[in-house]
């Protein structure tokens, strides 16, 4: 497991790493109830910028593959309620661990397909090189073992198809998060918070991805770092 001992520093200290695993894995799927998609669209505080500006860039990266690729069948990782995948081609997949985000995905994105999966413990439920495009926007830094996630994205992928994404990089900015909504979306009486957030470094953003991936460029910029790989 590449970032074990680093998520453990998260970790209560009278939990096993095998209940630490259901705790996390029972927050993304039991309890969190934030919209992004609503957050970047209506302003709710600050947080509403970054997620616009987070999905600004995304788009930036994809749409000259999508221009020059219009048929391209597109999946989105940890879909969420569509921030992302609102905007790939008509009957993109989204995978989320969470049924409330796939429910909203009905009124975000109607031209999708939501489907619920595990990816970490099941895999992406298709065969190799189903996908022209793959997109992971804010989604690594919530895995235990996000290099499944990668080696899974690089198999469904066709050959020289696109993998783009974005992770948080390591700043101070992100010790405000506490003032963030999204750091207390959890069930109304707070059952718990969020188990951890995974601040990645460029280096071991591209550890992560050379896991599969050869070709990969990477875009640092302030709180964020957005990547290209190429397969």
């Amino acid at each position: 497991m590449m970032f074990r001992k680093k998520i453990s520093g998260s970790k209560p200290p009278n939990l096993s790493w095998e209940k630490f695993e259901d705790r996390v894995k029972r927050y993304y799927r039991d309890i969190e109830v934030y919209d992004w998609t609503d957050t970047a669209d209506n302003f709710r505080g600050p947080e509403s910028l970054l997620h616009k500006y987070r999905e600004w860039f995304m788009l930036a990266l994809i749409r000259p593959y999508l221009k020059s690729h219009p048929r391209a069948r597109a999946l989105d990782v940890g879909c969420g309620t569509g921030l992302m995948l609102r905007h790939l081609p008509k009957g993109s997949i989204g995978l989320d661990i969470n049924p409330r985000n796939l429910a909203r995905l009905k009124k975000w994105a109607p031209q999708a397909k939501g489907v619920l999966v595990d990816i970490e413990a099941k895999g992406i439920p298709y065969p190799k090189e189903s996908f022209d495009l793959a997109a992971a926007a804010e989604v690594l830094e919530h895995l235990l073992y996000p290099e499944r996630a990668v080696v899974e994205i690089y198999r469904v992928l066709k050959p020289g198809g696109l993998f783009a994404g974005s992770v948080p990089m390591r700043s101070l900015f992100w010790r405000l998060r506490f003032l963030s909504v999204t750091y207390h979306s959890t069930t109304e009486h707070y059952e718990m918070l969020e188990p951890f957030h995974n601040e990645m470094t460029t280096m071991e953003l591209r550890m992560l991805l050379a896991t599969k991936f050869s070709k990969i460029r990477l875009y640092p910029a302030i709180t964020n770092i957005f990547f290209v790989a190429s397969k």
